[in-house]
């Protein structure tokens, strides 16, 4: 799709937007309004999942390959909610990623990373609900909610009910994976297409999800297991990594799974290959939700650090 048909397109998304809620969509507008950006331009921007494949683009014409895990206080050393995630696209996106504080009345604060332009990404906001996400390709895509949006609306929500309801109750676009956790313990993962959704939860404390549907559900024809095998085999390995540390789990752990390198350059630490150098990990994120911390690494976790933000007292230090 050339930019005048995706600027051409995203208008059609608007009606839709604002019905799921109308605040975001006034905050698209505030955006392309302060950036001197067309509308169209920042609607592209935040719908660009489902451009990419809304006009039959060929699947295998992108890469993607995001790995995020969780574990609970079962399976952490001191009781804690963890969540993380490697975020993996094209290696020139990465250049144009931000962190993100948003500062809202009547709904909670957000810290989260991701594109300039995007209302959300991987986040967590003041009311202790967490999120990472993965792509997921799948048939029956249409125009309705952006997978953006709904991952806003999810960083939105003052309580897990609240939070499960920003994406069950949508009527969606595409398909996504939200792995939701909240301060208090609970972490459940919400596999999505636009017509149906699959529930998963931590497995003696601890969960991993990629890119590929993880239940078999009649209703969902997934794309991504024959195009990207890579998917199968992260998710594999993070689960062996979890599991292999269950009860001692704490933040080195965590750190070490998203900087493995097991099926190089193929690993959750993605470094990109020949078929598609240009996809590797451009954010390592670690969402310590018990002690209201947001851990970010630029580009490969292996080769840089974390840089952690307290969402409690907005005291920034740097941890390794």
């Amino acid at each position: 799709m050339d930019w005048d048909q995706a600027l051409k397109k995203s208008v059609e998304f608007i009606p839709h937007i604002e019905a799921y809620d109308h605040e975001i969509m006034e905050e698209i507008r505030g955006i392309a309004e302060g950036a001197g950006c067309l509308l169209e331009e920042i609607l592209a921007i935040n719908i660009r999942s489902e451009l990419l494949f809304l006009l039959e683009t060929q699947g295998n014409a992108i890469q993607i390959s995001c790995t995020s895990i969780a574990a609970t206080p079962d399976a952490t050393k001191s009781q804690e909610t963890l969540l993380a995630q490697n975020w993996d696209w094209y290696a020139q996106a990465g250049e144009h990623c931000i962190i993100l504080s948003i500062k809202q009345t009547g709904k909670p604060d957000i810290i989260q990373v991701g594109e300039a332009g995007l209302i959300a990404k991987m986040g967590m906001n003041s009311a202790g609900i967490g999120m990472c996400t993965n792509a997921l390709v799948c048939d029956n895509w249409r125009v309705s909610v952006p997978f953006h949006v709904i991952l806003r609306g999810i960083l939105n929500a003052s309580t897990m009910t609240a939070a499960v309801g920003a994406v069950s109750k949508a009527v969606r676009a595409s398909a996504g994976d939200f792995l939701i956790g909240h301060v208090d313990g609970m972490v459940l993962n919400i596999e999505t297409a636009p017509e149906t959704f699959n529930i998963l939860v931590p497995e003696l404390g601890t969960i991993a999800h990629t890119n590929h549907f993880l239940i078999d559900n009649p209703k969902i024809k997934d794309f991504i297991p024959s195009m990207w095998p890579d998917s199968i085999v992260r998710k594999h390995r993070a689960s062996m990594l979890l599991a292999s540390e269950c009860k001692l789990i704490e933040l080195s752990t965590i750190k070490k799974v998203l900087r493995d390198h097991f099926d190089y350059p193929h690993s959750i630490c993605a470094h990109g290959d020949g078929i598609a150098p240009e996809s590797q990990t451009g954010a390592s994120v670690i969402i310590n939700l018990s002690k209201r911390q947001f851990h970010v690494a630029k580009g490969h976790p292996c080769k840089h650090s974390y840089y952690c933000f307290d969402l409690t007292s907005n005291v920034n230090e740097i941890s390794h």
